[in-house]
């Protein structure tokens, strides 16, 4: 999403970049799975003239990939939203975490999410069910990725098919507001696109204009 696009709540007005990237070199790809890459990038800092070095990293060439705030309107009014667990390499532990994935190259951003939550929690929802609320960017430090965080308002038929077709996730719930929030101040979601996605859906519903 291009920053000139945005309506700026707090006005700002960014210089000129500190640095000034002189070169990009690819200095490893991944044969064939997500197509991981690590670039080189040279830089000088325009203030003093010395020059750096930083690696970036990305998947599938920064294809924009989707986050699924999946939810459900309860017959009270509230809602719950759908959370799984993932036991993931890097951290050689199970974490919660809303369904998500790295796009395709024929696939827009609502594609994305329809395909992940189908394949990862079984749910097959209509493009009109899912709402783009804003992209955001994992670690701006070292990855370059582009991710959209989509709300998919799920029908009481929806939510009651749950059988994921891959191996990436178990133990679905729907869970209640309060609950994800009790769950985030208490340390049991730590993973960092799942809270940044419920912060953005928050932003939204919970606290910004759609509240």
């Amino acid at each position: 999403m291009a920053t000139d696009s945005i309506q700026h709540v707090v006005p700002v007005e960014d210089g000129i970049p500190p640095l000034d990237i002189q070169s990009e070199t690819e200095v490893f790809r991944e044969q064939g799975g997500a197509g991981f890459t690590v670039t080189k990038n040279i830089a000088i800092v325009r203030s003093t003239g010395e020059h750096l070095q930083f690696h970036v990293a990305s998947v599938r060439d920064g294809k924009t990939g989707a986050v699924c705030v999946a939810e459900q309107i309860l017959p009270d009014g509230t809602s719950a939203f759908l959370l799984a667990r993932h036991w993931r390499v890097s951290t050689r532990q199970w974490a919660w975490e809303f369904p998500r994935g790295m796009g395709a190259d024929d696939e827009d951003s609502r594609d994305t999410a329809i395909r992940e939550l189908s394949e990862e929690a079984g749910i097959t929802v209509s493009r009109d069910q899912v709402k783009i609320l804003q992209h955001i960017h994992a670690d701006t430090g070292v990855l370059r990725d582009d991710i959209a965080v989509a709300r998919v308002l799920l029908s009481e038929e929806d939510s009651q098919a749950c059988n994921p077709t891959d191996w990436e996730l178990s133990n679905s719930r729907y869970i209640p507001a309060s609950t994800v929030c009790q769950m985030i101040a208490g340390g049991e979601i730590t993973d960092g696109i799942t809270l940044a996605a419920w912060s953005v859906y928050c932003a939204h519903f919970l606290f910004g204009t759609n509240a």
